[in-house]
């Protein structure tokens, strides 16, 4: 009888355990991200009251005869099956499709994962969850390796004037945004004659200036990156497009001199950036993530600020700052961004794991690797291992409350019928007892 009571002690530890994991369970039923847990049991060592025996020529085979000593928890498993999504229309707010993890980064720069996708941009421009802990990201789409870089965008663009260094001999595409330039021609029209300018595509701003300069009656000079030209009779200059839409593409300004002398003006410090003014910045607007991860930042004038893959290297990303039609590479002298962190990644960093369960919950929606996770596979959200993410929305929580229901119910059935074991066991060895004095 003595052992009944220990086997049934066993039993209701094991209901409390199942019911611990329910209450769990249903406590974070609207838990961003949050993972269900089951409990598998298992019996525990048996005493073996005689190891049986075969059949013999005069007797039949015995069979062992043991008995039990209770049950265990054998293992508590997170099932990471998808939670449904949640619609935010929050474009920061980020739900996987398919497998994978968020890489992200605690206050101890600590490298955890997540599936808990509700972000915001903080005041720094970090990508961060509401403990703070900040998205990590990529510039290498298929690296295995992880990144300790966290994803911050310039919270502050203004824009500002070509460096004066060198300016003449960039090339128009360069100057563009590597927006090709189609060679071609430009009317340039003084009075009544009208001259065909030749325009290469690899035309440098000082190859305009010289081929504007050939022009009978027509001084162009180049100041600051702005080609200005002028008649020398004082007429009207127009420019305008040829057999080339040279002039559309790179845009251009009337500069009315106070003298009346007309003049045309290619101002190409309204193309390309380089650098930052914090006191006339223009500041974030809209944080798009496309499917691929990929985030997209829109600012106060229209400006976005993205990343394309590299055209010599497609495993890598460069990053280009554009104004809706020419866009510039953040690379070099097109574009130096001072006064705030220059983007070093804007592409989410994923994870994997060959074992999935074997993470180690470390609260707050987030895991670390453990002994049996296998090491993290990294990748870019568009791999297939990885998943897509969705943006606009999270994931909710996966707990199926049906069935946390039904096993609430068998928990106090077996914590019940364990109860009622360990109380006849009880009252036996009472009894017993008595008759015994």
């Amino acid at each position: 009888m003595t052992q009944a009571l220990y086997t049934s002690q066993t039993g209701m530890n094991g209901a409390q355990t199942k019911l611990n994991v329910v209450a769990d369970n249903i406590a974070n039923m609207n838990t961003v991200g949050f993972k269900q847990s089951r409990v598998n049991f298992a019996d525990i060592y048996y005493n073996t009251l005689s190891s049986g025996s075969a059949p013999s020529s005069n007797l039949g085979g015995i069979n062992p005869r043991q008995i039990g000593t209770g049950v265990r928890a054998a293992e508590i498993i997170r099932d990471f099956t998808g939670g449904s999504s949640v619609a935010t229309g929050i474009s920061t707010n980020l739900a996987i499709k398919g497998n994978g993890f968020f890489t992200v980064q605690n206050g101890n720069n600590e490298l955890l994962y997540t599936r808990a996708g509700n972000f915001s941009v903080d005041a720094e421009g970090y990508l961060v969850l509401p403990n703070g802990y900040k998205a990590l990201g990529t510039e290498d789409q298929r690296s295995s390796t992880g990144s300790q870089t966290p994803i911050q965008i310039p919270v502050m663009i203004q824009t500002q004037t070509i460096p004066n260094a060198g300016a003449g001999d960039k090339t128009l595409s360069e100057l563009n945004g590597n927006v090709a330039i189609t060679s071609g021609t430009i009317e340039v029209v003084v009075g009544n004659q009208t001259t065909q300018v030749t325009i290469d595509a690899n035309a440098t701003l000082n190859d305009v200036v010289a081929a504007l300069n050939g022009v009978n009656g027509v001084t162009a000079t180049l100041t600051d990156g702005q080609i200005d030209v002028r008649a020398d009779d004082g007429s009207k200059v127009v420019l305008n497009n040829g057999t080339s839409n040279f002039v559309t593409q790179t845009g251009l300004t009337w500069n009315d001199a106070t003298n009346s002398v007309e003049s045309k003006t290619l101002d190409y410090q309204q193309i390309v950036r380089t650098g930052t003014d914090v006191a006339n910045s223009q500041k974030v607007t809209a944080v798009d993530i496309h499917e691929d991860g990929i985030l997209e930042v829109t600012y106060a004038n229209g400006d976005k600020l993205t990343a394309i893959a590299n055209p010599e290297d497609e495993t890598k990303l460069i990053f280009r700052y554009t104004t809706g039609s020419p866009a510039v590479n953040i690379t070099g002298d097109d574009l130096d961004i001072t006064g705030v962190a220059e983007p070093a990644n804007f592409q989410l960093q994923m994870a994997n794991f060959v074992n999935p369960d074997g993470l180690v919950a470390v609260g707050s929606n987030a895991y670390k690797e453990g002994p049996n996770s296998g090491s993290a596979l990294y990748g870019s959200v568009s791999a297939g291992a990885f998943g897509t993410v969705n943006s606009g929305e999270y994931e909710g929580s996966n707990v199926d409350l049906a069935e946390q229901f039904a096993d609430m119910i068998i928990s106090q059935r077996m914590l019940e019928a364990n109860s009622r074991v360990f109380n006849t066991a009880s009252n036996i060895l009472q009894t017993i007892s008595y008759l015994g004095q």
